[in-house]
Protein backbone atom coordinates (compact mmCIF):
# COMPACT_ATOMS: atom_id res chain seq x y z
CA UNK A 1 0.00 0.00 0.00
CA UNK A 2 3.04 2.49 1.06
CA UNK A 3 4.95 2.09 -1.94
CA UNK A 4 0.99 2.96 -4.49
CA UNK A 5 0.43 5.94 -2.16
CA UNK A 6 3.86 6.72 -3.32
CA UNK A 7 4.12 6.62 -6.73
CA UNK A 8 0.54 7.94 -6.27
CA UNK A 9 2.17 11.31 -5.27
CA UNK A 10 4.56 11.27 -7.23
CA UNK A 11 2.23 11.63 -9.85
CA UNK A 12 0.35 14.78 -8.09
CA UNK A 13 4.13 16.37 -7.98
CA UNK A 14 4.68 16.57 -11.59
CA UNK A 15 1.25 18.33 -11.94
CA UNK A 16 0.92 20.18 -9.20
CA UNK A 17 4.73 21.41 -8.43
CA UNK A 18 6.23 24.26 -10.83
CA UNK A 19 8.05 22.34 -13.19
CA UNK A 20 11.78 24.31 -15.26
CA UNK A 21 11.02 25.27 -18.95
CA UNK A 22 13.22 22.41 -20.83
CA UNK A 23 13.11 19.12 -22.45
CA UNK A 24 14.16 15.86 -22.09
CA UNK A 25 16.02 13.90 -24.14
CA UNK A 26 13.76 10.72 -26.19
CA UNK A 27 16.75 8.71 -26.25
CA UNK A 28 18.37 8.44 -23.12
CA UNK A 29 16.45 11.03 -21.19
CA UNK A 30 19.28 13.86 -20.29
CA UNK A 31 17.71 17.19 -19.83
CA UNK A 32 18.19 19.66 -22.74
CA UNK A 33 17.58 23.30 -24.03
CA UNK A 34 14.42 23.70 -25.40
CA UNK A 35 15.57 24.43 -28.75
CA UNK A 36 17.75 21.87 -28.70
CA UNK A 37 18.48 19.98 -31.70
CA UNK A 38 20.29 16.67 -30.70
CA UNK A 39 21.32 15.14 -27.32
CA UNK A 40 24.73 16.42 -25.61
CA UNK A 41 25.19 13.13 -24.11
CA UNK A 42 23.93 10.16 -26.53
CA UNK A 43 23.48 12.67 -29.65
CA UNK A 44 19.86 11.42 -30.57
CA UNK A 45 18.46 13.82 -32.99
CA UNK A 46 14.85 15.27 -30.91
CA UNK A 47 11.77 16.14 -31.83
CA UNK A 48 10.80 19.97 -31.87
CA UNK A 49 8.86 20.91 -28.93
CA UNK A 50 6.54 23.84 -29.58
CA UNK A 51 5.56 26.21 -27.00
CA UNK A 52 1.58 27.03 -26.55
CA UNK A 53 0.70 30.73 -26.64
CA UNK A 54 -1.56 31.29 -23.02
CA UNK A 55 -5.12 32.01 -25.21
CA UNK A 56 -7.96 30.68 -24.42
CA UNK A 57 -9.10 27.73 -27.07
CA UNK A 58 -12.88 26.65 -27.12
CA UNK A 59 -13.49 24.53 -24.22
CA UNK A 60 -14.25 21.30 -26.41
CA UNK A 61 -10.67 21.98 -28.25
CA UNK A 62 -8.52 22.04 -25.40
CA UNK A 63 -10.18 19.00 -23.87
CA UNK A 64 -9.02 17.40 -26.83
CA UNK A 65 -5.71 19.05 -26.42
CA UNK A 66 -5.34 16.96 -23.25
CA UNK A 67 -6.39 14.08 -24.62
CA UNK A 68 -3.94 14.18 -27.17
CA UNK A 69 -1.13 15.30 -25.20
CA UNK A 70 -0.97 11.62 -23.09
CA UNK A 71 -2.57 9.85 -25.94
CA UNK A 72 1.26 7.75 -25.43
CA UNK A 73 -0.14 6.69 -21.57
CA UNK A 74 -3.49 4.91 -23.24
CA UNK A 75 -1.06 3.45 -26.13
CA UNK A 76 1.54 2.58 -23.34
CA UNK A 77 -1.16 0.91 -21.51
CA UNK A 78 -1.56 -1.40 -24.74
CA UNK A 79 1.47 -3.25 -23.88
CA UNK A 80 0.44 -4.36 -20.44
CA UNK A 81 -3.03 -5.84 -21.85
CA UNK A 82 -1.24 -7.68 -24.05
CA UNK A 83 1.90 -8.79 -21.62
CA UNK A 84 4.51 -7.89 -24.06
CA UNK A 85 6.92 -7.78 -21.24
CA UNK A 86 9.91 -6.93 -23.36
CA UNK A 87 7.99 -3.87 -24.79
CA UNK A 88 6.93 -2.93 -21.28
CA UNK A 89 10.63 -2.43 -20.07
CA UNK A 90 12.70 -1.43 -23.44
CA UNK A 91 9.72 1.51 -23.97
CA UNK A 92 9.98 3.28 -20.24
CA UNK A 93 12.79 5.12 -20.52
CA UNK A 94 11.39 7.10 -23.87
CA UNK A 95 7.62 6.65 -21.86
CA UNK A 96 9.06 8.36 -18.71
CA UNK A 97 10.82 11.21 -21.56
CA UNK A 98 7.40 12.33 -22.87
CA UNK A 99 5.97 12.51 -19.62
CA UNK A 100 8.51 15.03 -18.79
CA UNK A 101 7.50 16.74 -21.74
CA UNK A 102 3.97 16.38 -21.86
CA UNK A 103 3.86 17.76 -18.14
CA UNK A 104 6.17 20.70 -18.97
CA UNK A 105 3.45 21.84 -21.52
CA UNK A 106 0.74 20.99 -19.38
CA UNK A 107 2.12 23.87 -17.38
CA UNK A 108 2.37 26.17 -19.86
CA UNK A 109 -1.56 26.19 -20.46
CA UNK A 110 -2.84 25.10 -17.04
CA UNK A 111 -3.48 28.18 -15.64
CA UNK A 112 -6.41 28.85 -18.64
CA UNK A 113 -7.92 25.41 -17.91
CA UNK A 114 -11.20 24.78 -16.64
CA UNK A 115 -11.39 22.45 -13.15
CA UNK A 116 -12.79 19.33 -15.37
CA UNK A 117 -9.59 19.12 -17.25
CA UNK A 118 -7.49 19.46 -14.64
CA UNK A 119 -9.26 16.37 -13.25
CA UNK A 120 -8.58 14.72 -16.82
CA UNK A 121 -5.13 15.60 -16.96
CA UNK A 122 -4.31 14.16 -13.25
CA UNK A 123 -6.13 11.11 -13.83
CA UNK A 124 -3.41 10.43 -16.85
CA UNK A 125 -0.39 11.24 -14.06
CA UNK A 126 -2.08 8.89 -11.77
CA UNK A 127 -2.38 6.15 -14.52
CA UNK A 128 0.96 6.95 -15.83
CA UNK A 129 2.65 6.56 -12.50
CA UNK A 130 0.50 3.31 -11.69
CA UNK A 131 2.39 1.91 -15.07
CA UNK A 132 5.56 3.63 -14.34
CA UNK A 133 5.12 1.55 -10.23
CA UNK A 134 4.07 -1.85 -12.60
CA UNK A 135 7.35 -1.17 -14.78
CA UNK A 136 9.60 -1.00 -11.25
CA UNK A 137 7.80 -4.42 -9.92
CA UNK A 138 8.62 -6.70 -12.90
CA UNK A 139 12.06 -5.38 -13.24
CA UNK A 140 12.46 -6.93 -9.32
CA UNK A 141 13.87 -10.07 -9.66
CA UNK A 142 13.72 -10.80 -5.93
CA UNK A 143 9.77 -10.51 -6.43
CA UNK A 144 7.80 -13.67 -6.18
CA UNK A 145 6.22 -14.03 -9.44
CA UNK A 146 2.58 -14.70 -7.86
CA UNK A 147 2.85 -11.24 -6.42
CA UNK A 148 4.20 -9.32 -9.27
CA UNK A 149 1.02 -10.94 -11.19
CA UNK A 150 -1.18 -10.10 -8.30
CA UNK A 151 0.08 -6.53 -8.66
CA UNK A 152 -0.21 -6.21 -12.48
CA UNK A 153 -3.86 -6.96 -11.85
CA UNK A 154 -4.92 -4.66 -9.12
CA UNK A 155 -3.01 -2.11 -10.93
CA UNK A 156 -4.87 -3.08 -14.19
CA UNK A 157 -8.12 -2.54 -11.77
CA UNK A 158 -6.93 0.95 -10.77
CA UNK A 159 -5.89 1.66 -14.43
CA UNK A 160 -9.53 0.50 -15.78
CA UNK A 161 -11.52 2.81 -12.88
CA UNK A 162 -9.47 5.65 -14.76
CA UNK A 163 -10.57 5.12 -18.10
CA UNK A 164 -14.16 4.83 -17.71
CA UNK A 165 -13.73 8.15 -16.14
CA UNK A 166 -11.44 9.34 -18.95
CA UNK A 167 -13.97 8.03 -21.30
CA UNK A 168 -16.36 10.52 -20.53
CA UNK A 169 -14.25 13.30 -21.49
CA UNK A 170 -14.29 11.29 -25.08
CA UNK A 171 -17.53 12.05 -25.65
CA UNK A 172 -18.85 16.29 -26.82
CA UNK A 173 -20.63 16.79 -23.94
CA UNK A 174 -20.12 19.77 -21.31
CA UNK A 175 -20.16 18.75 -17.42
CA UNK A 176 -22.86 21.14 -15.39
CA UNK A 177 -21.72 21.63 -12.01
CA UNK A 178 -23.60 18.67 -10.54
CA UNK A 179 -22.51 16.40 -12.81
CA UNK A 180 -18.72 17.86 -12.19
CA UNK A 181 -19.18 17.12 -8.69
CA UNK A 182 -20.71 13.82 -9.27
CA UNK A 183 -17.13 13.41 -11.37
CA UNK A 184 -14.78 14.19 -8.30
CA UNK A 185 -17.18 11.79 -6.33
CA UNK A 186 -15.93 9.08 -8.95
CA UNK A 187 -12.26 9.94 -8.41
CA UNK A 188 -12.22 9.85 -4.92
CA UNK A 189 -13.95 6.92 -4.69
CA UNK A 190 -10.97 4.97 -6.66
CA UNK A 191 -8.92 5.17 -3.69
CA UNK A 192 -11.45 3.07 -1.89
CA UNK A 193 -12.21 0.74 -4.42
CA UNK A 194 -8.95 -0.19 -4.58
CA UNK A 195 -7.67 -0.25 -0.68
CA UNK A 196 -5.89 -2.87 0.08
CA UNK A 197 -6.96 -4.72 3.56
CA UNK A 198 -5.09 -6.71 5.96
CA UNK A 199 -5.80 -10.75 6.96
CA UNK A 200 -7.00 -10.10 10.53
CA UNK A 201 -7.58 -13.77 11.58
CA UNK A 202 -5.35 -16.66 11.28
CA UNK A 203 -6.36 -17.14 8.07
CA UNK A 204 -8.94 -16.21 5.11
CA UNK A 205 -9.90 -18.97 2.67
CA UNK A 206 -10.25 -17.16 -0.97
CA UNK A 207 -11.42 -19.93 -3.34
CA UNK A 208 -9.13 -22.97 -2.74
CA UNK A 209 -6.24 -21.24 -1.18
CA UNK A 210 -5.61 -19.61 1.96
CA UNK A 211 -4.26 -16.31 2.93
CA UNK A 212 -2.85 -16.18 6.57
CA UNK A 213 -2.51 -13.41 9.16
CA UNK A 214 -0.83 -10.26 7.71
CA UNK A 215 -1.58 -10.92 4.59
CA UNK A 216 -3.41 -8.00 2.41
CA UNK A 217 -6.53 -8.45 -0.18
CA UNK A 218 -7.93 -6.38 -2.61
CA UNK A 219 -11.60 -6.39 -3.26
CA UNK A 220 -12.21 -6.57 -7.08
CA UNK A 221 -15.95 -6.82 -6.83
CA UNK A 222 -19.05 -7.40 -4.97
CA UNK A 223 -21.97 -8.76 -6.03
CA UNK A 224 -25.34 -10.51 -4.42
CA UNK A 225 -23.14 -10.53 -0.88
CA UNK A 226 -19.91 -12.07 -2.19
CA UNK A 227 -16.63 -10.10 -2.88
CA UNK A 228 -14.28 -10.96 -5.39
CA UNK A 229 -11.43 -10.95 -3.66
CA UNK A 230 -7.30 -10.66 -4.98
CA UNK A 231 -4.75 -12.28 -2.71
CA UNK A 232 -1.71 -9.35 -2.79
CA UNK A 233 0.78 -11.79 -1.03
CA UNK A 234 3.75 -14.57 -2.13
CA UNK A 235 2.02 -17.66 -3.77
CA UNK A 236 3.06 -21.30 -3.61
CA UNK A 237 1.82 -21.59 -7.10
CA UNK A 238 3.84 -18.98 -8.40
CA UNK A 239 0.12 -17.25 -9.89
CA UNK A 240 -1.73 -14.90 -8.66
CA UNK A 241 -4.77 -15.94 -6.31
CA UNK A 242 -8.20 -14.96 -6.09
CA UNK A 243 -11.64 -15.80 -5.80
CA UNK A 244 -14.87 -15.42 -3.63
CA UNK A 245 -15.55 -14.52 -0.32
CA UNK A 246 -18.57 -13.90 1.63
CA UNK A 247 -18.83 -10.36 2.63
CA UNK A 248 -19.87 -11.82 6.09
CA UNK A 249 -16.66 -13.76 6.65
CA UNK A 250 -14.24 -11.04 4.93
CA UNK A 251 -15.57 -8.44 7.52
CA UNK A 252 -14.87 -11.12 10.42
CA UNK A 253 -11.36 -12.26 9.03
CA UNK A 254 -10.02 -9.07 7.48
CA UNK A 255 -10.31 -5.20 8.39
CA UNK A 256 -12.72 -4.97 5.98
CA UNK A 257 -16.63 -3.44 6.83
CA UNK A 258 -19.79 -3.92 5.81
CA UNK A 259 -20.25 -0.05 5.00
CA UNK A 260 -17.73 -0.26 2.20
CA UNK A 261 -19.97 -2.04 0.18
CA UNK A 262 -21.02 1.06 -0.75
CA UNK A 263 -18.58 2.38 -2.82
CA UNK A 264 -18.61 -1.13 -5.50
CA UNK A 265 -22.57 0.73 -6.28
CA UNK A 266 -21.56 1.90 -10.26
Amino acid sequence: MKFFLKIFFIGLFFLTNSIADAKFCIGCGHELSDNANFCTRCMAPQPKMTKLPAVNRPKFDMREHILEMFEFVDDFEGSFHDVQYLNILGKMPEIRTKFQNATIKYRQIENDLDEELKILANLYATKYQLLEGINGVMKNLRLDSGYKDAVLKASMVAIGLRNKIIDEFRKPVSFNYDELNELKKRVVNISHRTNKYEVTSKYLTIGDEKAVKGDSVMVLGITKGKAHVLLMAPTLNYKAVDGIVKLNELEKRTNWKKEYEFYFID
